[in-house]
């Protein structure tokens, strides 16, 4: 039992099942059951577990486990498998003595050693599972409800300002499903690594928008769903993204929150200090597909954040937001015309390369272009294709008078959903 929110508490059982090398098979955070599976050890065997996790009549965060052994001996391991589980849960989800509730009803730690007894060549016996319903096929409906993006966003500063580390999530509830993309890329000297991609089709969720890890990638979340860490490890291959706060965050009168704060990236060994967004958007059909965003520095002390909320190309299309130490100046209208372009034949389309800005109050004016670029084309009917583009920028933007170089990202899509 845990004085810790729901969300904390399942994202840190998702976290201690992948860590035990588990399979997640099913993930319903609607009905607060994790199911998942493995193999391990030697002599090999199979095993399964079941995580319900819930709030009781206090609304304490309650968690029952059950692990199976499915096939091989036991040898004492499903006992080890479950205490270590449930120490995982407690370490990812931060639990400590204040947090960490003992009541009279202990939490359930459902054991099955089913093989552990029987001859090798003899089949182990199937657990006894409870018989779920036949599935009914629905048909699911081809556009979404509503679409979501998430993006972080860090970028080096200083001597080690040519390093970039994004993070795209972007997921589209469908209603009976919700269709879940995630992405992460690494800018390194001008060339964008694809290190990171996973797609799922989860059963609908009262929390579509939630970031859901999976594989190699982890999440250690805060109070209030706050990220605080982005974990991809596999093998040797580790890319901590650390976001420790400070900064500011601003909502766009055209919808959109974002957050720029210090953060630090280690890559195996080495420790890089800069700065992060973290972005947040959703939108309707009727309302559009989501637009462009750029996310731009200046030093180590200035950021500048430019967004459209939609694809409409336009005068005063975008607004932007600059942090400039402890001020911030708020742009409600700007405009970010492309200046130059260039064919991308995979999706039949021109794709920007350079662009101008303008702000009608005369506060902010400059120009960007490219440096380096990872275009995607993406399935569709008809001669144009849709695209997703991340593009390394650099460029002059004017500040309130003052001439100052930038650098930073920009995502940009044409047609398509999202």
């Amino acid at each position: 039992m845990y004085a810790i929110p729901f969300d904390r508490v399942w994202n840190a059982a998702r976290t201690a099942l992948e860590g035990e090398g588990a399979t997640i098979d099913v993930a319903d955070d609607t009905a607060g059951l994790l199911r998942a599976s493995g193999e391990a050890g030697f002599p090999r065997h199979r095993w399964s577990a079941d995580v319900h996790i819930g709030l009781d009549e206090n609304g304490q965060t309650r968690v029952d486990l059950e692990v199976h052994l499915l096939e091989g001996w036991d040898l004492g391991r499903t006992a080890r498998r479950a205490r270590r589980l449930l120490q995982g849960v407690d370490e990812a989800a931060g639990a400590d003595e204040r947090t960490r509730l003992r009541t009279d009803a202990p939490m359930v730690v459902l054991l099955i050693a089913l093989a552990g007894l029987a001859c090798a060549d003899e089949p182990a016996p199937q657990p006894e599972l409870e018989q779920a319903p036949e599935p009914v096929a629905v048909e699911s409906p081809a556009i979404p409800e509503r679409s979501y993006e998430r993006a972080i966003a860090f970028r080096a500063t200083g001597t080690d300002s040519t390093l970039a580390v994004v993070w795209l999530f972007d997921h589209d509830d469908m209603g009976t499903t919700v269709r879940r993309h995630a992405r992460g890329l690494l800018l390194r000297d001008g060339i964008w690594d694809d290190f990171f991609e996973a797609a799922s089709e989860d059963p609908p969720s009262e929390s579509p928008w939630r970031i859901v890890p999976s594989g190699p990638l982890r999440l250690v979340v805060g109070g209030g769903d706050r990220v605080d860490r982005v974990i991809y490890e596999r093998g040797e291959r580790l890319l901590d993204l650390e976001l420790r706060g400070g900064g500011a965050a601003w909502t766009g009168s055209r919808g959109g929150s974002f957050a720029v704060e210090d953060g630090v990236v280690t890559l195996g060994d080495r420790a890089l200090s800069g700065l992060v967004v973290d972005l947040s958007r959703s939108r309707t059909p009727d309302e559009g597909p989501m637009g462009d965003w750029a996310f731009l520095t200046s030093g180590d002390s200035i950021a500048i954040i430019l967004q459209a909320a939609t694809r409409e190309r336009g005068e005063n299309a975008f607004q932007g937001w600059v942090l400039r130490g402890d001020r911030e100046i708020l742009l409600p209208q700007l405009t970010l015309a492309w200046t130059g372009t260039r064919a991308y034949d995979e999706a039949r389309r021109d794709v920007p390369i350079a662009w101008s800005l303008a702000d009608p109050d005369g506060e902010v004016a400059g120009s960007l272009q490219v440096r380096a670029v990872r275009l995607r084309a993406g399935e569709g009917e008809g001669p144009l294709l849709p695209l997703d583009g991340l593009f390394e920028v650099g460029g002059v933007v004017t500040i309130e008078g003052v001439e100052r170089e930038v650098e930073g990202l920009l995502r940009h899509r044409q047609g398509g959903p999202g």
